[in-house]
């Protein structure tokens, strides 16, 4: 093989000569299936890119760098270049590559429709045995519960404990942050990251567009001041069938052009997804659709410019307010991965979001779904610090190579957050499987809350009460996102050789499908299995039949039957959930004391917006309360104690237990094809508004109610 001859040119032939281009460049591009002949040598290339080079003195090509993704064939003569086979054996093809990280549920296809019908089948066949326990066999009842139980049991505390070390960890980096304020000394990097924010919204108001921009402006100040303002872009991703949305633009880029880089994307409608098997859907009206555009929109801007500066992708809602340090935190991590040799681009960057900017003012309803939600976020998020698996959720950050070449978003999904990393995760598989030498798709954590609000009508109570409905119904429709894990993964199974599956590659696959699937079923299962265990325990007079009418600790370990009812909680019905309850108690207040009260009363001459957001808390004052008058601790904890130990239960029964089984019919029937509907996150209850009430802007009571914003 001649490697050093001149180079002279190859020809690129469909089913005619078409074109001819320099040998040794890429002759194919992604998605380009054709036969490459040259004069003497006939290939067949697949997907990939196949670099050819003939050296001048022997007439015939050689293929370089193909990985055996082409085979020669036969010689044949120049003159046989046109259309059809010019050599004298059949061409043998290597099948091409599988790209199973781009699977789609919506395909009409069997394994698709098993997919999505894998959530209902789990739940229908869990009830029937619970069933069939309560008729004829009560062990097989005791077993499904006590297993439920652990499983939920082991979660809920281990998430709690990781939480409130999280919140330990976090009340570090805001001191530290805060001292790091004040010498405002920043230096220069050795990499220079250029952070490109994403904003979907649809009718946002414009004071809350105006409060995260503030925001951002924030945390952009506190960057390399070496970084000129093109280093930092906000994009503006609005849907073209929003009336005035271009005028709305147009005043907020007045306001903050000269602060950073601004540019605005609008979606169109009517627009179409077509999948992997040719089939057509119609795009999602949502978060998803908007996203895939406009991160489209932004790769096209900046492929054009020939840079070395590292481009990171951050995506955020509305009315999220980052911590002031957040992007600083990125792009030093990113400087420190290069220093050590590892490579970030294959890396999401994840903060814990608190809903709690309208803490005190928001209904109770939406205050225990921030519980809930606060627990499994930050305590995923704390738990990646001792290497456990966690995805993505709302706001976060990916390099903007990694969202293009995955294509993490798609437009007919509901939960894009979940979606873009398991289609990430998959991507990166998919790379190694064709020899690329990248690393696993992780999760690093940002220990600096980002804050955002919970739904809160101006309309009336009861209003916020249907918004917080539906925004439960979508929210449950992340369970679509299991059913994609499941079909990935079966495509990927079926096309990797047995070889390839070792034990650490099915144990991060596990982990991979597992947290979709106790997010969204365990979790329901166990609340059924305790509830219909409670009811067959109280038709039976209080006891069940095969277990003992005593406990005696004794026979706990010694007696099968004496363990097995205990697990299922046959004798203290509630120890299923006392202890995560109390955990949850602790773990929430500490995430209000530290993330919102302590430093909204902070003093400082210039308050950030992140610190302003302080949850909105108004201390009670009464002489009965004696010490504990004008707490805003106090007040927060009796709140939550109030909201988990009366209104926990029958809360999350509705918002929680049946928006899951509703997800699961819909999943089955009509997968992601969902209504989606916007909820008001407003600032403030009524006419009247405290200053901050978690707006950056104080106002006076005077004022009228800011308009609510309508969020993805």
């Amino acid at each position: 093989m001649l490697q050093n001859q001149a180079p002279t040119e190859c020809l690129l032939a469909k089913s005619s000569p078409s074109h001819s281009t320099p040998c040794g460049s890429a002759l194919l591009k992604k998605t380009v299936v054709a036969k490459v002949c040259c004069p003497r040598i006939c290939y067949i290339a697949t997907q990939h890119t196949v670099a050819l080079r003939r050296p001048a003195s022997t007439g015939s090509c050689v293929l370089l760098g193909s990985n055996s993704l082409a085979q020669p064939a036969e010689l044949c003569p120049v003159s046989n270049l046109g259309g059809g086979n010019p050599c004298k054996v059949p061409m043998k093809s290597i099948p091409e590559p599988h790209e199973f990280f781009k699977v789609n549920i919506h395909e009409e296809r069997t394994a698709a429709y098993i997919a999505r019908s894998m959530p209902f089948l789990i739940f229908l066949v869990t009830v029937c045995l619970l069933i069939l326990g309560v008729l004829r066999n009560a062990v097989l009842l005791l077993t499904i519960t006590a297993a439920l139980n652990v499983a939920m049991w082991l979660w809920v505390v281990s998430m709690a404990l990781t939480c409130m070390y999280g919140v330990i960890q976090s009340q570090e980096m805001i001191d530290n942050a805060n001292e790091k304020e004040s010498e405002r000394q920043p230096t220069e990097s050795k990499v220079t990251v250029r952070h490109i924010v994403v904003i979907p919204n649809y009718k946002e108001s414009e004071s809350i567009l105006t409060d995260t921009l503030r925001s951002l402006h924030e945390a952009k100040e506190r960057l390399s001041a070496l970084q000129s303002k093109k280093d930092f872009t906000v994009v503006i991703a609005m849907e073209e069938r929003e009336k005035d949305a271009k005028i709305k633009y147009t005043k907020l880029k007045e306001q903050y052009e000269g602060k950073f880089e601004m540019m605005v994307t609008f979606h169109p409608k009517d627009l179409e997804v077509t999948h992997m098997d040719g089939s057509v859907e119609p795009e999602v009206k949502g978060k998803a659709s908007n996203l895939k555009h406009a991160v489209q929109e932004v790769c096209k801007k900046f492929d054009k410019e020939e840079s070395s500066k590292k481009n990171v992708l951050t995506v955020i809602d509305a009315d999220v307010i980052l911590h002031p340090m957040y992007f600083q935190h990125i792009s030093h991590d990113i400087a420190s991965m290069e220093d050590r040799g590892e490579d970030p681009s294959y890396t999401f960057w994840q903060a814990p979001q608190l809903p709690w900017r309208n803490f005190y003012t928001c209904p109770v309803v939406s205050r225990v779904w921030g519980y809930i939600s606060s627990l499994w976020e930050f305590g995923g998020v704390s738990g990646l610090i001792y290497g456990s698996h966690h995805m993505v959720f709302s706001a976060y950050s990916a390099p903007l190579d990694l969202a293009k070449n995955a294509e993490c978003w798609d437009g007919d999904v509901i939960a894009e957050d979940h979606h873009a990393f398991l289609k990430a995760w998959f991507y990166a598989v998919f790379q190694k499987t064709q020899a690329a030498a990248c690393p696993w798709v992780q999760v690093k954590p940002v220990m600096l809350p980002s804050k955002s609000t919970s739904v809160q009508s101006d309309d009336d109570y009861w209003s916020s009460w249907s918004e917080r409905w539906d925004q439960a119904k979508r929210h449950a429709q992340g369970v679509a996102e299991l059913s994609y894990a499941l079909l990935a993964a079966w495509d990927m199974l079926t096309s990797l050789p047995v070889t390839s599956l070792g034990p650490d590659f099915l144990w991060r696959l596990l982990k991979v499908v597992f947290k979709p699937f106790m997010m969204h079923i365990v979790s329901t299962l166990q609340a059924i299995s305790l509830l219909v265990l409670t009811l067959y325990w109280l038709a039976s007079g209080n006891e069940i039949p095969w277990c003992p009418k005593q406990l005696v600790l004794t026979n706990l370990m010694t007696q099968g039957d004496t363990l097995l009812c205990g697990l299922a909680g046959a004798w203290v019905l509630a120890w299923p959930v006392v202890i995560p309850f109390i955990l949850l108690i602790a773990a929430n207040f500490m995430m209000i004391r530290v993330c919102f009260i302590l430093p909204g009363n902070m003093k400082k001459d210039q308050e950030s917006c992140w610190e302003e957001a302080d949850g909105a808390v108004k201390p009670w004052e009464s002489s009965f309360l004696g010490p504990f008058a004008g707490s805003k601790q106090f007040t927060a904890l009796c709140l939550l104690l109030m909201d988990v130990l009366i209104f926990f239960g029958p809360i999350m029964a509705v918002y929680g237990v049946l928006v899951e089984i509703l997800a699961y019919c819909n999943v089955l029937v009509r997968g992601n094809r969902f209504e989606y509907k916007t909820a008001s996150k407003s600032l403030a209850s009524g006419k009247e508004v405290n200053k901050s009430y978690g707006s950056c802007e104080g106002m006076d009571s005077t004022q009228e109610t800011p308009a609510l914003q309508k969020k993805y």
